[in-house]
């Protein structure tokens, strides 16, 4: 009995003919993409139209003029802190607890850009959803975010620490090499991608901290300075990749849920370091010093506007936009301290010198 197999070999067959009508255009098509889009839910990939991604562009461009102005500012008030109330712990205490506020101004935001709102415990309850399904006591809430609060603590301790020894401009700098730390600790820890232009960025980083370390000799407070804002960078990144690996998602309900339970911590847990610093006469002011609570508060305002722009500023523009933020720190620090440096009564001599200009060339002409 013959047996009879067919053998099917592969072809090379024409693709499927697509019908292209001539009274579509390729707006047509963009519109009906992003109706479509529009219809099928937030699940779907956001139509990406050029007028959307202007208002990104545009909103990016303000978030991080905004970002720089609020980190320099802060950092000058902060140092001008240090001059007069040396105690860099309790100022970075103090701004601690104002993270308190990230949740609640976080629900403000999604109170009124939402359409379907939820209460304040529902949205709270959704966003500690990387707890896990058990009960959410404070308990819970402290022991989580207890390491977090130490690598946040530890960045800001020793970043005033920094500025008491540098200018803002140089630690300002030092800080933007935080991200090539984070690529360092992802890759080695969490196992991420491996990426040949980060590794040159991470050289550059390095040195660049070396220059700025030898800028005055290895024998002078400059390379004490170098230390500690790397040493402040370094916290920043452990910060960012305990946050990647027990957290994961980048969405800012999260964030500030995590930013408002370290600001819980301070409040409960670094309290009593405070204290033990002030008995033991580490960081003592006596009873006859005012406390400056004026530029205490400007100096929280600012980096709690700028921690409200960093974690919720990627829902209205590009995280790129935001890391690029984050670098005009250094220019913005340069410009504020040749500001600095131009007499009280600058602006009165310009505008005296500007008229006397033009009251010369107005009979002239």
């Amino acid at each position: 009995m013959n047996k009879l197999s067919a053998k099917v070999s592969p072809c090379s067959t024409p693709p499927p003919a697509t019908l292209h009508t001539a009274s579509t255009t390729e707006a047509d098509v963009r519109n009906e993409e992003c109706v479509s889009v529009q219809e099928s839910g937030p699940s779907e990939r956001p139509c990406r139209c050029p007028v959307t991604e202007m208002l990104r562009l545009a909103a990016g461009v303000v978030l991080g003029v905004g970002m720089a102005t609020a980190w320099v500012w802060a950092a000058h008030s902060a140092k001008h802190t240090l001059t007069h109330f040396n105690t860099p712990f309790f100022i970075f205490w103090f701004c601690s607890i104002w993270n308190l506020l990230m949740f609640p101004l976080y629900y403000v935001g999604y109170f009124l850009t939402e359409k379907h709102r939820e209460t304040p415990t529902a949205q709270f309850r959704r966003c500690v959803r990387f707890l896990g399904d058990g009960k959410v006591t404070v308990r819970v809430l402290l022991r989580f975010s207890a390491p977090f609060s130490v690598f946040w603590s530890g960045s800001g301790f020793l970043y005033l620490r920094a500025l008491s020894r540098m200018s803002v401009t140089d630690c300002s700098a030092v800080m933007c090499c935080s991200s090539s730390f984070t690529f360092l600790l992802t890759w080695i820890c969490l196992k991420e991608r491996f990426l040949g232009v980060r590794v040159v960025a991470v050289i550059l980083s390095i040195t660049g901290i070396v220059m700025l370390a030898y800028s005055d000799g290895f024998y002078s407070d400059s390379i004490t300075g170098v230390a500690l804002g790397v040493g402040s960078a370094s916290c920043s990144a452990l910060y960012n990749v305990l946050y990647r690996k027990r957290v994961g998602t980048l969405d800012p309900g999260p964030a500030s849920v995590l930013l408002c339970c370290v600001g819980l911590c301070a409040l409960v847990l670094h309290s009593w370091v405070c204290v033990l610093l002030y008995v033991t006469h580490m960081e003592f002011w006596p009873p006859s010093q005012p406390v400056p609570w004026n530029t205490l508060c400007i100096t929280a305002s600012l980096l709690l506007v700028f921690n409200v722009l960093v974690k919720m500023g990627g829902v209205c523009t590009y995280p790129v936009l935001i890391t690029l933020g984050l670098l005009l720190t250094v220019p913005a620090s340069a410009a504020a301290f040749v500001l600095l440096l131009f007499p009280e009564d600058w602006d009165e001599k310009t505008l005296q010198w500007i008229s006397s200009v033009w009251s010369q060339k107005t009979p002239n002409t």
